[in-house]
């Protein structure tokens, strides 16, 4: 057994990498690379950075992971500067740790490279400018929160040893670092400054503020050229196209973008629902018409602006799941592709060799067609998230090869994994006689043709998936007294095996729906599991423990205990020598079966 003692990791497995994961709340970086003459992507995850060409958003290295959860991103040519709690960090060839700027008493909020220099600023309201080969601590300036909080800071282009600086009182102080002094102060538009962004004018600087206003302002002359007002909220991020098009890119909380026309000073389109969460991050790349924008809805997106009417289509995206995974399973037989579903009710294939084969198969659709025509984001006709599915290869290319049943619904929805779409039929017993009642096991057989479908009534139904007709019932009235906490079928559709909550496992015969036999577990089972390839069945029970029945002789063959929690999930290893149990116990225990520990 893998971790008995309550030793942290594994003896059996180690980390390989993670997959589904993009984005967060940290707004990304672009940098450019001189050597590469390549335009590089950098998102944080947790407690580690991901690094993408934006050519084809390709993953080209994860860096070495921090002890906390990055906080900040920043990069200049050569470096990658992350941030955690009050410690600095900055990265060579994205990957290792070259150096620490510690000095900070507390948590670092804002950092900004500057030339040799590197500033960061913490939630005290303490700016110190490091050095950046040295490490060593350049110059220190203390701020009252009372007076000036700092929430923004940037460079102004062609400002030599000036920093800018924004607040959440509304004013801004323009500093010489070289010298230590404040040259100037802004006396601010009556909101917090939330951004800072530089214009391809020389002394013009967008600032976004809390009210969702835009000020563009020449701070040579302390003249403001033109405002906007967006009405989504705070400014989250903002960029302008440096490739001819005077057009700024404004983001918002509740993941609309706004494009305004400086030359008309008006606003040119809106891209509405871009992301599902607050815009964090928002890049035009330098000379292209390109727009990089990334969210906590763990999506990174790029859009084209090369159609009519200055509107961006969606060019390059790689897109996770934006709520935590409900359920996983490995699709087909090789180990290439894990179909998981979350809930935030989308169901997502990641490949395990490279992420440009990864794709999402959409939502759940209460009614297709009507979703289609009033567009992707309808929340209001989606589906609830899907608690359970299964996948066959065997005849995906044909027709629909994946099923799935949802939140307390009573039918379930076919998926076909070829198109990456939700599929034809929504699967519902024709005689359902208890309200209220929900699906909430199903299978499908190895051929591909036929799903099991289990219910709260303790129905269990079977279906053709090709045309979505009912092809029968197990069982007088209902196959057990209370709701099924499983089914399976065997490898040759010759058996239906099925569990509910009264303790017992039944045998059927699959196309007769004859009952074979009946083995009384004497605990409620919670889920089973059939290896079709050994004919052994795992069932997990209501008391923690497991127990294992041949499906050819209905004896029970092996018990495993041993867990502290409810198992909330169970598979075979390849060769079906071994059962993977993971547990609310916060355990993953592996259990071998020819010896039976």
């Amino acid at each position: 057994m893998a971790n008995e003692k309550g030793v942290r990791g594994s003896v059996l497995f180690a980390g390989y990498r993670s997959l589904g994961l993009y984005s967060n709340h940290v707004p990304h970086v672009v940098r450019y690379h001189k050597k590469h003459k390549e335009f590089y992507l950098v998102t944080a995850v947790g407690k580690s950075f991901l690094t993408y060409n934006v050519n084809k958003l390709g993953q080209v290295a994860v860096s070495n992971a921090l002890p906390e959860e990055i906080t900040c991103l920043a990069a200049d040519r050569m470096l990658v500067f992350a941030s955690y709690g009050n410690l600095l960090k900055a990265f060579a060839r994205n990957k290792e740790i070259i150096h620490t700027y510690k000095g900070h008493e507390s948590d670092i909020h804002l950092v900004l490279p500057f030339g040799d220099h590197v500033i960061s600023v913490d939630t005290n309201n303490t700016v110190i400018v490091w050095d950046i080969l040295s490490a060593e601590e350049y110059l220190q300036l203390n701020f009252d929160k009372g007076n000036f909080d700092i929430s923004a800071v940037m460079h102004p282009s062609t400002y030599i040893n000036k920093i800018l600086l924004g607040s959440q009182q509304g004013s801004l102080q323009l500093w010489n670092i070289k010298s230590n002094k404040l040259l100037f102060s802004f006396p601010g538009w009556q909101a917090g400054v939330t951004v800072l962004q530089q214009a391809p004018a020389v002394d013009v600087v967008a600032i976004g503020l809390a009210n969702g206003k835009i000020v563009v302002h020449n701070i040579k002359f302390d003249e403001t050229l033109m405002t906007f007002q967006q009405d989504w909220g705070p400014i989250t991020a903002i960029s302008f196209r440096t490739d001819g098009h005077p057009i700024m890119a404004a983001g918002s909380p509740i993941g609309h973008i706004g494009l305004w026309d400086l030359e008309e000073k008006k606003l040119m389109s809106q891209m509405r629902e871009a992301h599902s969460t607050a815009i964090a991050g928002l890049t035009f790349v330098h000379g292209e018409p390109l727009l990089i924008t990334n969210a906590a809805d763990n999506a990174i997106r790029v859009w084209i602006f090369d159609g009519p009417g200055g509107q961006g289509r969606l060019l390059r995206f790689r897109l996770g799941h934006s709520a935590p995974p409900t359920f996983v399973r490995y699709h087909g037989q090789d180990g290439k592709h894990i179909l998981s579903a979350g809930q935030d009710g989308a169901i997502h294939s990641f490949s395990t060799i490279h992420d440009r084969y990864s794709k999402s198969l959409g939502h759940g659709s209460i009614n297709k067609a009507k979703a289609k025509k009033v567009g992707l984001r309808c929340t209001y006709l989606r589906l609830p998230p899907v608690v359970c599915f299964a996948s066959e290869t065997a005849r995906q290319n044909d027709w629909d090869g994946i099923i799935a049943c949802h939140q307390r619904k009573s039918y379930c929805t076919t998926w076909n994994f070829v198109r990456s779409t939700m599929g034809a039929h929504k699967l519902k017993p024709p005689n359902l006689k208890t309200k209220g009642t929900y699906a909430t096991a199903v299978d499908i057989t190895s051929c591909g043709n036929f799903v099991v479908i289990g219910l709260s009534a303790g129905n269990v139904d079977v279906y053709n998936i090709q045309s979505g007709i009912h092809r029968g019932s197990y069982g007088e009235d209902t196959a057990h007294d209370g709701p099924i906490r499983g089914v399976a079928v065997d490898g040759l559709n010759q058996m239906t095996v099925t569990a509910g909550d009264d303790k017992l496992i039944k045998f059927w015969k699959f196309k007769s729906k004859q009952l074979m036999h009946t083995v009384d577990i004497e605990v409620t089972p919670t889920c089973i599991l059939l290896c079709r390839e050994s004919g052994m069945l795992s069932v997990a029970l209501e008391d923690f423990s497991i127990k294992v029945l041949d499906i050819e002789t209905y004896k029970l063959v092996r018990r495993f205990p041993g867990h502290n929690g409810k198992i909330n999930d169970m598979t075979y290893s390849p060769d079906g020598r071994w059962l993977l149990t993971a547990s609310m116990d916060c355990t993953v225990k592996v259990w071998d079966f020819p010896s039976g520990w």
